[in-house]
Formats: C-alpha cells, structure tokens, sequence
C-alpha cells in the first residue's frame, strides 16, 4: 500500500468508517470543536483488489470556499506521485476520492467537501442529525472564522492535538492576514455563540473564544496595532470594546518601549 509522503495517514478497517464516526459524534462537540479531517479512498488498478481508506487530523488549512478545501485535497495526490517517485517508477494506487470535514462552531454544524478524482467537487451542511443542507456563504465565513480559531487557539494543546495531527500556517501572509481581519469584524458580535474559556464563566462580545483568538495572533506576532485598527472601528459599533482597545494599546506601548530599549542599547 503507497502512503502520503509527509502526511501522517490511519487506514481503516472498513471504508468510510472515521466519515461515519464523525458524523456520529457530531452532537457532541463543545466549544470550537473537533480538529478538521481528511478522508481519501485509494483505489488499485489491479482488478479484484479492495478500495482502501485513510484519514488524518489537520489545522491550519483555508476553509474560506469548497475551492480552498478542494485544493487541498487535490494536493494530496502529489503526495502519492512523491511517494511514487521515492520508491518506484509506478504504481497501481491511486486516489480516487477525498472528504475534508470542517466544524462550523458557530451554526454547529459540520461543513464537507468531496472531490472524485478525476470528476467533480459537491459541498454540503451535516447538522446534528446527521441530515445534509447547502453551505451558504454565511456558513463559508463562519466556517473558516472556526478553523482559524481552532488553529490559532489549539494546535500548540498537547491535549487537543490527536495522532495523525498535520498543523499548517494558518496565516501565511499579509493577504490572508488581511481575509482573517475582515472576517472577524463581521462576525464580532457573533463571537460569544462559540464560547469562553472555562475560568469565564459566560461568554460575552468582549471575553470569547474569537476575542482570544485576535489577540493571541497579534500579539504573538507583535502586530498590535493591527488589533488596534481593528477595534478602534468596533469600539464606534459598541462601547464595551473599549478593554479590548485598551489592551492592544499597552500591548502595543509594551513592544514600542522595547524596540527604543534596544534601539538605546545599541545607539
């Protein structure tokens, strides 16, 4: 059997039975939920020989469309070529198929994208029941506001991070830095639906998981006046943003104060 070259693969014993698990436990996801899952199925061109499938856990991946998780998907098979490319000059595996399931923590519903190789790419909603529904384009923001958020928030969590865990660069660069500021502004005062923290009791619009989740990216980045931007323009939609603002500020006053310190220490 030819495995993904630098993606951690789990085989399974019966064809689509981690999709079905999934879809099983759905009910049951808290907060942000779950990491995001890749299914593909292999096929051999040998006749009589079984269709195969595998999954892993990833974060990090723009789940902003169906064309983004298509692509990624699609990808997949270059990993097999690679491998194809290590070890022999053919071979009779290919993937046929792939399913990446996305959480959607808002709406908490499970938001999947299937691409047949060759063929092509069908989206769709599971709810909680496990009946399937359109992914409309709020679906699509809240969908990738939730992986972000899960990225940002979680991949570095020994206790989130499952076997066969691939973590990605969620924002790679200005542009999609930029997607990521503008998503979060629309979806703001949607924030305290995904939950807090367990040391805040009730999520409000300014102490949630998405108010995390900003801050923690830009202050690890030391990008604090991106933050401040951000609720300088949502302070003017609601006052109570007012701690957020205040926060970037100190932090940005905290970074400034030490590039002059340095900026001393070598002048």
């Amino acid at each position: 059997m030819d495995t993904l070259k630098d993606v951690p693969e789990f085989f399974e014993t019966q064809l689509d039975e981690s999709l079905a698990a999934r879809t099983e436990s759905l009910a049951s996801f808290r907060e942000l939920g779950p990491p995001d899952l890749c299914h593909i199925t292999k096929a051999n061109a040998k006749p009589g020989v079984k269709e195969v499938g595998s999954y892993h856990y990833v974060s990090g991946v723009d789940a902003s469309s169906s064309a983004t998780l298509a692509a990624y998907l699609n990808s997949l098979t270059y990993a097999l070529e690679d491998t194809h490319a290590w070890f022999s000059k053919s071979s009779a595996w290919r993937i046929r198929s792939g399913v990446y399931c996305c959480f959607n923590a808002f709406s908490r519903v499970d938001v999947r994208v299937e691409v047949k190789i060759p063929g092509g790419v069908d989206s769709y909603v599971v709810d909680l029941r496990g009946e399937k529904h359109e992914a409309t384009p709020d679906i699509w923001q809240e969908t990738y506001i939730s992986a972000l958020l899960r990225s940002i928030l979680y991949s570095d969590d020994v206790n989130y991070r499952l076997a066969g865990f691939r973590k990605l660069d969620p924002i790679p660069n200005i542009e999609a830095e930029a997607h990521f500021l503008e998503a979060t502004e629309q979806l703001f005062f949607k924030g305290w639906q995904l939950g807090s923290d367990p040391e805040i009791q009730v999520a409000t619009v300014v102490s949630n998981h998405l108010t995390a989740g900003i801050m923690k990216y830009f202050s690890e980045n030391f990008r604090y006046e991106r933050a401040v931007n951000l609720f300088e323009k949502l302070y003017l939609r609601d006052p109570e943003v007012a701690s957020l603002l205040a926060q970037s500020y100190i932090g940005m006053g905290r970074y400034n104060s030490k590039n002059i310190k340095s900026i001393n220490k070598l002048s």
